[in-house]
């Protein structure tokens, strides 16, 4: 991988993790309290909603960090099969993402607050994880795995 091209990644993954936590540590209660101060009948689901909202936006960092050590194994041309278990760690990521995706689902529907929005927001993001981890689980299940053993 060409260092212009690295570096560009390792750029916008390091702003996207910063950008994530900043989301995670005030945006997300922010506005949490501002929707209740507004709408009071969702205050049962307040602390759950940013316990939800913490945990996902967790499963999106990981898969950042992980892909920052993916970005520097193909900087330094290291990224041979013995480098997919990060790839694997990547789709472990995306399927917590979708467990808690359909949770969040069924628990806003059965607790009577599943908005069209926040319900197509949910698909949509559940779509997304969804393609993504299916997108690595092939790739990985195409591939033969060849571990590096100094003798044949």
């Amino acid at each position: 991988m060409r260092r212009g091209t690295s570096f560009a990644l390792l750029t916008g993954l390091l702003v996207l993790l910063l950008f994530s936590v900043f989301v995670q540590v005030r945006a997300l209660p922010a506005e949490v309290q501002r929707v209740t101060a507004v709408f009071p009948e969702v205050i049962p689901i307040e602390v759950p909603s940013v316990v939800w909202g913490v945990i996902a936006i967790a499963c999106w960092q990981a898969v950042a960090l992980i892909g920052l050590r993916i970005v520097v194994l193909a900087r330094d041309h290291k990224f041979d099969p013995s480098a997919y278990g990060w790839l694997r760690a990547i789709v472990g990521c995306l399927l917590l993402f979708i467990v808690l995706v359909v949770s969040a689902f069924i628990a806003l529907n059965v607790m009577g607050y599943g908005t069209p929005g926040v319900l197509l927001g949910l698909i949509g993001g559940g779509l997304m994880a969804l393609i993504g981890a299916s997108s690595l689980a092939l790739f990985l299940g195409t591939r033969p795995f060849r571990g590096n053993y100094s003798h044949a």
